[in-house]
């Protein structure tokens, strides 16, 4: 009889027992929790549910179950942002993510709402038409066609233009943006050479949307009426003649490159992550293909979201508990976590938890949104561009879809992070 296969916290022990000094098991355990996060998260966050809901790991403490994620999420003034505040300023510069409750923060979310509108949205969303179509116009059947350029060059163009950065070339802006998106966010472990990435990349790019908001105000004092559909930048220079809304040139550089780091690369990896899914799903596939057909964008939608619930681009957020805490008070598994301790809101697990998600391990579109997807987190710092994502990444798949019916080439990825490399897939008439 074989003997059964080890559980993800057995593997983890073992890697501890046989490691020669603390140190050297603590790299192990986090090497092992890296690699299940990128590449079976679904089951090892099931397995953290079942035996370790609140899993003390070397660096953080991982949270598993719904209700104690919504607490991390939603207690901002005892889970904080402020292990971004650092690298946040040191490599994006002043923006809304590293503050804490605070008239300050009150006053930079304003702005950032005038100027970054949900009325945008319907302009937006054009600029996203336009740019897929120029990125899809010379497909041809059974033709290698890269989803992984695609699901990264997109977002990059629409969102420069958007912003009023459309000088940038696009090439850079997936470079730049990934690299100080490591830096700034995801370097948990410090590491030299991802820092030394993010700051050439930062002061690479700077400048020339420093030059670019210099050439936009030049313009202003040449013009006789002021733009009928404003850009982000030309809104936040319009601002500066107000008191209460100015924003000086840095700031608005740093909101800038802020909401360019925050749009290209999650965004990139969710388009990706999608199509992978869904290939993976053929019966589903199809369903999508019809609703892409028949611009029943909603139904598009439904498809999406569950896809990236069973293959989300990021786990969830790493915040800093600022004082002692219970979480799962009243619960067999109740834990103090103490002030100074690192904790991740394993938001892909909150969506697979049972004792909210009906019948999770299924493939079900309708789920309620309130409860089902918690990609754009919750609280003080849910993401502000969550309404303009919800348009770009189901239409990047729907336009995608409308091309044709796609088959991979390549192998399907097995690592549900970033793509760093090229992912092929061919395209079939639709019957």
């Amino acid at each position: 009889m074989s003997e059964p296969s080890k559980g993800f916290l057995d593997r983890l022990k073992e890697a501890a027992e046989n490691a020669p000094d603390a140190n050297a098991a603590a790299q192990a355990q986090m090497q092992l929790i890296g690699e299940w996060i990128a590449i079976s998260p679904v089951e090892f966050f099931q397995e953290l549910r079942e035996r370790a809901p609140i899993y003390k790991a070397p660096a953080f403490t991982l949270v598993a179950r719904y209700e104690d994620v919504r607490d991390v999420l939603t207690l901002n003034d005892i889970f904080t942002t402020d292990l971004l505040e650092q690298n946040m300023l040191r490599f994006i510069g002043n923006t809304v993510v590293e503050l804490p409750p605070s008239p300050e923060y009150e006053r930079r979310k304003s702005i950032l709402r005038l100027a970054f509108p949900m009325q945008d949205l319907g302009h937006y969303r054009n600029i996203l038409l336009e740019e897929s179509a120029a990125l899809l116009d010379n497909l041809q059947p059974e033709v290698p066609f890269d989803v992984v350029g695609y699901a990264k060059t997109l977002p990059a163009k629409a969102i420069s233009r958007y912003l009023g950065l459309g000088e940038l070339p696009v090439d850079k802006v997936v470079q730049w943006m990934h690299d100080i998106n490591e830096g700034a966010v995801r370097n948990l472990g410090n590491i030299p050479q991802i820092n030394e990435a993010a700051a050439a990349a930062s002061a690479e790019v700077k400048p020339l949307i420093a030059n670019i908001l210099e050439a936009v105000r030049w313009g202003f004092t040449n013009a006789t009426t002021s733009p009928s559909t404003p850009t982000v930048l030309e809104r936040y220079l319009l601002m500066q003649a107000v008191d209460a809304t100015y924003t000086a040139d840095e700031d608005i550089v740093s909101s800038l490159l802020f909401m360019m780091s925050a749009c290209v690369d999650l965004t990139a990896t969710a388009i990706a992550n999608v199509v992978v899914e869904l290939l993976q799903r053929p019966e589903e596939l199809e369903k999508a293909i019809a609703a892409a057909q028949n611009e029943a964008d909603d139904k598009i939608a439904a498809y999406v979201w569950e896809a990236l619930r069973f293959r989300q681009p990021s786990p969830g957020v790493i915040n800093t508990c600022v004082r002692d805490y219970t979480l799962g008070r009243g619960t067999s598994y109740e834990q103090m976590i103490e002030a100074g301790t690192l904790v991740l809101g394993c938001s892909i697990s909150a969506m697979h938890d049972p004792s909210v998600i009906e019948a999770p391990t299924e493939f079900r579109i309708g789920r309620p949104w309130h409860l089902a997807y918690t990609f754009f987190e919750a609280g003080l710092h849910s993401c502000h561009g969550q309404y303009f994502s919800m348009t770009q990444i189901p239409l990047a798949v729907k336009q995608l879809l409308r091309a044709g019916r796609p088959a991979s080439i390549d192998p399907l990825p097995v690592n549900q992070g970033y793509p760093t490399q090229p992912f092929s897939i061919k395209f079939t008439s639709h019957s």
